[in-house]
């Protein structure tokens, strides 16, 4: 997909994908505090988190980034918040 449509057109798609996300859990929210039926914006929000993990893939072979990469930060954040806590 990256070399076909190239760099710049996959990044602007990636941070399109992280709106929708963000949309998909903001109605998720809205709709479980109204007490309503969940279904289709559960349904969604699901579909855009498998629409950004895509992403993040495509992100990590543009920029270099390993999984190991990825998961030290995870911890490096995790300790951090802890010690806050």
């Amino acid at each position: 997909v990256i070399s076909r449509y190239g760099v710049d057109a996959q990044v602007m798609i990636h941070m399109e994908e992280c709106a929708e996300l963000i949309q998909a859990i903001s109605k998720m929210q809205r709709v479980t505090n109204t007490g309503a039926d969940d279904s289709a914006a559960r349904e969604n929000l699901v579909e855009e988190i498998a629409d950004v993990l895509i992403c993040v893939r495509q992100m990590q072979e543009i920029y270099g980034i390993t999984d190991r990469d990825i998961q030290w930060m995870v911890e490096k954040k995790c300790k951090r918040q802890e010690a806050r806590l």
